[in-house]
């Protein structure tokens, strides 16, 4: 807890200390020791250790990972293939099944998922980000980084993806697919982030968001069927069978902050003095939007869904914080009043608030 309470408290301090508007080059045009290659290094040290020093008993999703991964320590080889094809995810205990057999205990495959993650989350952050420090904020308080200490196949699914950013943003379409069927092969729901290409390609006009609500109005009436073919067509309708009867959902809080999310960046982005940040980023936001309704009308399992469409939304957060203004006072304006509010929401959402994981 005192590396996280470090953590968080440099990256506000940071914060505080840079509201005026970054004008960033590319790291690998500047010296190798600068100020933003330090801090995110940093940084990214200590979330980094924050994870792998985790217990493996500090929740119920990690214990199953830790007990599963000991159980298979225990297996030969050809017992572990025989049980392969049973297995949700199969590559993921593939690879667990031979870090065990090298000899290296649960915590090891664990901080290697996370470096995985963090690395990722390094040079999206030093190389994409608009503000560093207001990622940071984003990353911490919209509950991505907390997700990462209990779903380890979705960890480093997410770890993964966070490397396809360039290739979507520069239409590499070969290497985008490749990537992601790699997320795939961790967390199979990655697949879905594949659509991830085609609606990013979606200028960010209001013919094309009326195209896209519209697209989720067909989604969210015919849910049910679509949801049921996804998992036929993936092989995992016995296993979430049970989870869609249960009736489980989420708060409506999800809703407000994805929603509040979507509108304040693409008022600010789609502004043609903001023209040199990424504004679809925004289209992917709204997919993320439609899945948080998803999650608090009917199945709350389609939060994991809709987290695969907002994993660049601390991208997006910084970028409309520091598109230019006729004013730089107005970029410092938004960019301690969507740290705050983002500092705040974090403070009030105990469901999101790593705190409960690393106390557990």
């Amino acid at each position: 807890m005192l590396f996280y309470l470090l953590a968080f408290l440099m990256v506000a301090f940071l914060i505080a200390a840079n509201l005026r508007p970054q004008q960033r080059t590319l790291p690998h045009k500047r010296p190798f020791l600068t100020a933003d290659r330090l801090s995110v290094m940093l940084v990214c040290l200590i979330l980094f250790l924050i994870l792998a020093l985790q217990d493996a008993y500090a929740n119920a999703d990690l214990m199953s990972y830790y007990t599963r991964y000991r159980s298979l320590q225990n297996y030969s080889f050809q017992s572990f293939l025989r049980q392969l094809a049973d297995m949700k995810d199969p590559v993921y205990y593939l690879a667990g099944y031979l870090f065990g057999k090298l000899g290296l205990n649960f915590y090891v495959w664990k901080a290697f998922i996370s470096f995985v993650f963090v690395l990722g989350l390094y040079k999206l952050v030093l190389y994409h980000s608009a503000n560093i420090y207001v990622s940071f904020i984003a990353l911490l308080s919209l509950g991505l980084y907390g997700f990462a200490f209990s779903g380890l196949r979705q960890t480093m699914a997410f770890g993964i993806l966070f490397f396809a950013y360039p290739y979507l943003k520069n239409r590499k379409l070969l290497r985008f697919i490749l990537v992601v069927v790699l997320a795939a092969l961790f967390h199979s729901t990655a697949l879905i982030f594949l659509a991830a290409y085609p609606i990013y390609r979606l200028n960010l006009r209001l013919r094309n968001i009326l195209i896209l609500l519209a697209i989720g109005g067909v989604v969210l009436l015919n849910a049910n069927p679509i949801a049921n073919l996804y998992l036929q067509l993936t092989g995992t309708d016995e296993i979430y069978a049970e989870y869609l009867e249960s009736g489980n959902v989420l708060s409506v809080s999800g809703i407000i902050i994805s929603g509040s999310i979507w509108l304040f960046c693409t008022v600010f982005l789609s502004r043609r003095n903001a023209s040199k940040f990424d504004e679809h980023l925004c289209n992917l936001s709204l997919l993320a939007l439609f899945g948080r309704i998803l999650s608090t009308v009917w199945f709350a399992e389609f939060f994991r869904v809709s987290m695969y469409f907002s994993i660049f939304e601390f991208l997006m957060i910084a970028d409309a914080c520091a598109s230019k203004e006729k004013s730089s006072f107005v970029v410092r304006v938004k960019t301690a009043g969507v740290s705050l509010v983002l500092v705040a929401y974090y403070l009030m959402s105990p469901s999101l608030n790593i705190m409960s994981y690393v106390l557990r």
